[in-house]
This record gives C-alpha cells, structure tokens and sequence, in this order.
C-alpha cells in the first residue's frame, strides 16, 4: 500500500487512506453514514444495550461500530474509557477514529492481520470519564468509575458469544478485569500495553522491551488464535 497522503488534522493516516476515517469536517458524512447501520443486526442488540447503559448512567455512552465483528466478533479489545474524539466526535468505539491511540492500534492491528471484522472494541468504563458534560459532583476517577461499570462489562461479555479471546490493553482495563470477578472460561485473556502516544514509545523498565513492539506481539498472537 502506498504511504496516504498528508492532510492537515488527520491522525489515523491508515484509516484516511482506506477510505473508513470517521471525521465529518475531513470526511463529510462518514460519521452520519457510520451511524445509519447502527440497526445492523450484528451490532443491533449491542447498540440497544449501550442506549440502555447511557440512560441507566445518565452518561454520553458511543455506540459499538458496525464496521466491527459486532456481536460475531472473536476477539473483545478493552481499553480503560472512550475518547474525548469517540464521546464527542464519532460518538463511536472505533480503530477509525481520527486519534492517535485508534490510528496505532488500526495500524498495528492491520500489520498483524487482525481485521476489524474479526474484532469488537470497547472499554472498561463505558462512558468519557472526564467529559466536561458530568456534572462536577456526580464525576468519579478512573478507578472509582470502573467499579461502577463492572455490572455493565460482564453484561456485555454475556452478548458476545463468539469471543474467544480478550486483549487487556493498559494497566487500568487489567486492573478493572482482575477486580471484576469475571470468569473468563474458555477465552484466552491476553495483556498488553495502551496503544497511546505516550505509551507506545516508552519502554518497560522490568523486560527492556519498547511497550509499541509489545502491543504489536499481543495482537499477533490474538490474530493467530482465531485464524
């Protein structure tokens, strides 16, 4: 493939040269036309469920991307919470996504062979945890939130019943799994670094190894497992 073209504001260069970048001001009408298959029956009753956990909340909850497994999904990609370009933007969980921890984890994904198709993505914590629209009294810390989201999450693995494997990427969607109490049965669990630019660079003082190479052995190895 040949290097996409540089155009100002776009950071998942991958997805912009493939035409699935979500972004109305560079795409003008990929978000609408993203959200008009929202009723597709492999992310139906998935999207159902996250209106249900927005109102229950009383928070901004994106929807689960069509372009996704959806609920024929293999593997479930769990970061800690969404976005502020997935909350407010896209209103989407997304690798397409117009920001730098969607445009590694697309590139990386891509380079390993894990399709979209093959995925879902979502979060420990449903909802933008800093999102300005919460009321100052009602906000809670990452921590704090992903106990709240606990119900929610093993909800969620109860509708994805092809998902075989589970990539845990950062220490808090670890640490909000470990405490969760969930039973992963005969999924594999799978660990790795967040796919952020402040992250993916740095390197772990305990193996010497760069957290990007890392990330990029996990999702291989997720990749392989469901081939």
């Amino acid at each position: 493939m040949s290097a996409p073209p540089r155009v100002r504001g776009v950071r998942n260069r991958l997805a912009y040269a493939e035409g699935t970048l979500l972004d109305e001001r560079i795409v003008p009408g990929s978000v609408t036309a993203r959200h008009a298959r929202l009723g597709e029956p492999h992310v139906a009753e998935l999207n159902r469920w996250a209106r249900d956990v927005a109102a229950a909340e009383r928070r901004r909850v994106p929807f689960l991307d069509p372009e996704s497994g959806g609920a024929a999904a293999r593997v479930l990609v769990l970061l800690q919470d969404p976005s502020e370009v997935a909350a407010h933007g896209s209103r989407l969980i997304s690798r397409h996504n117009n920001d730098m921890t969607a445009a590694n984890t697309h590139r990386i994904s891509t380079e390993v062979g894990l399709p979209h198709a093959t995925t879902v993505h979502w979060n420990v914590v449903p909802w933008w945890v800093a999102d300005p629209a919460i009321p100052a009294g009602e906000r809670l810390g990452l921590s704090a939130a992903a106990r709240r989201a606990r119900p929610h999450l093993g909800t969620l693995l109860g509708l994805l019943p092809d998902v075989r494997v589970v990539v845990l990427l950062g220490r808090l969607a670890q640490q909000a799994w470990d405490a969760s109490g969930l039973r992963p049965g005969s999924r594999e669990v799978l660990r790795a670094p967040h796919p952020s630019p402040q992250a993916i660079h740095q390197t772990d003082p305990a193996t010497g190894r760069r957290n990007g190479d890392v990330l990029r052995d996990v999702l291989a190895e997720a990749a392989a497992q469901v081939r």
